[in-house]
């Protein structure tokens, strides 16, 4: 299954991911994977005030998108607040066919700036390096048409003196 874009920004659906993205991508909807959005009805509410008329708001449990991705259209944009919940969906049966977009980390206490808009506290650092090991795909980038930092760039901004990883071949990889 493939949708139009699977984005971790911590802020969710904001200006940035429904107008940046969203002209561009053209959703017919943001589905918000997170349980605090899932099960608090002020912020559901504040979530579906900012999505465009031409797109609906949902938002589901991380652990859901296990069973019921299926069902969502393509043409949807789906958002996850962290790392951890993206790990929850896919430790629940959840297997994009694409790259996960690293849109918008911004600084804690403790957190280690990678990029200008993507800051990992340990615990986040440890999980998206096992997800790349894992053979997940990932790019960093804000906004269409910004810079994109490719997943082994990023795997290397995780572990500087790591020796570089093999290119990756087969149908996967699109290379031969």
């Amino acid at each position: 299954m493939t949708f139009l874009l699977v984005r971790v920004d911590d802020r969710l659906l904001h200006g940035q991911v429904a107008l940046g993205w969203g002209l561009r991508l053209q959703p017919s909807l943001y589905l918000i994977a997170d349980e605090r959005a899932a099960t608090d009805p002020w912020e559901r509410q504040a979530y579906d005030a900012l999505a465009p008329e031409r797109a609906r708001v949902e938002a589901w449990t991380p652990s859901r998108l296990g069973s019921d991705a299926g069902s969502l259209p393509p043409e949807a944009i789906l958002l996850f607040r962290d790392l951890a919940s993206l790990d929850e969906a896919f430790r629940a049966g959840f297997d994009p066919d694409q790259e996960i977009n690293l849109g918008g980390i911004h600084a804690l206490p403790g957190s280690r700036e990678l990029l200008p808009f993507l800051h990992l506290l340990p615990d986040a650092e440890r999980l998206l390096a096992e997800m790349l090991a894992e053979g997940r795909r990932f790019f960093a980038q804000e906004l269409p048409g910004a810079p994109r930092t490719e997943g082994e760039q990023i795997r290397r901004l995780l572990n500087p003196s790591s020796p570089p990883a093999p290119p990756a071949t087969g149908p996967e990889s699109g290379r031969p």
